[in-house]
């Protein structure tokens, strides 16, 4: 039987001339590292981020929709707390959202909008 291994990587979109904004957040704010992109798409632009076996790739496009969506990458951290905190430190809107498997959640959005799930690891059940 086929079987899905695991999650390998996530996109959000951004606009071509924001690159530096995304950086600027999901470097700074986000604590992402960066890591160095393909050869083989360096004529696209983006920025790539690596975490755990997970990557986080920004694609910027010249059309870009301004309204929210509820599309979004899940992230789980280590003390959500300390990162409501920071995100409150950097200006960043946080809203709650409900403990689903005991896992405490809230989200965030980008400075283009994209929704960020925040979450801790919870039980499972």
């Amino acid at each position: 039987m086929a079987t899905v291994i695991r999650l390998q990587h996530v996109a959000v979109t951004v606009p071509t001339d924001g690159l530096d904004r995304a950086r600027a957040f999901y470097s700074d704010v986000l604590g992402l590292r960066e890591v160095p992109r393909p050869a083989e798409i360096q004529s696209r632009p983006g920025i790539w981020y690596s975490f755990g076996s997970t990557e986080l790739h920004i694609q910027a496009r010249d059309d870009v929709p301004h309204e929210p969506t509820d599309y979004h990458p899940a992230l789980v951290v280590d003390d959500i707390d300390a990162w409501r905190a920071r995100f409150v430190r950097h200006g960043v809107e946080v809203r709650d959202q409900p403990t689903i498997y005991k896992r405490r959640r809230l989200d965030i959005r980008d400075p283009f909008n994209n929704r960020i799930e925040i979450m801790t690891e919870g039980d499972g059940t």
